[in-house]
């Protein structure tokens, strides 16, 4: 069994530890990459009739936007943000887990309430449309 193990190593050849090193860099270069923006700056954007806002996630604070059917209360606390209260008939938004990870979102549909969380890391431009 330790002849056949030997005889892999006798086999590689130089251009196969390059392939390998070059795959190791770039999986431990793309891990790094990923996790350290994990503690950015986030902040929510919200969406309304009435214009787009945004909002320091640092900031605990409660805000009260004006959707299509009246006004929606949002609180940020403790990294997190849902909805406090909504004049929509359902309430599904105001019962919704409160969001905290850059890419999440929450929304009061009939009040055309769309909340999103973007980090300073999603700043970056991935394509324009025309």
């Amino acid at each position: 069994m330790s002849s056949g193990f030997l005889n892999f190593f006798s086999r590689l050849k130089f251009l196969d530890i390059v392939v390998f090193a070059l795959f190791l860099a770039v999986t431990v270069f793309s891990f790094t990459a990923a996790y350290r923006n994990a503690d950015s700056h986030k902040e929510i954007v919200i969406h309304t009739p009435a214009g787009i806002f945004a909002y320091d996630m640092a900031k605990d604070r409660t805000i009260q936007v004006h959707g299509r059917l009246g006004v929606s209360t949002i609180e940020i606390a403790n990294g997190a943000v849902h909805f406090v209260d909504s004049p929509c008939p359902n309430k599904t938004c105001v019962y919704a887990h409160p969001i905290s990870e850059a890419g999440e979102w929450a929304a009061c549909l009939p009040n055309q309430v769309f909340i999103r969380i973007e980090s300073t890391a999603s700043k970056s431009v991935d394509a324009i449309a025309n």
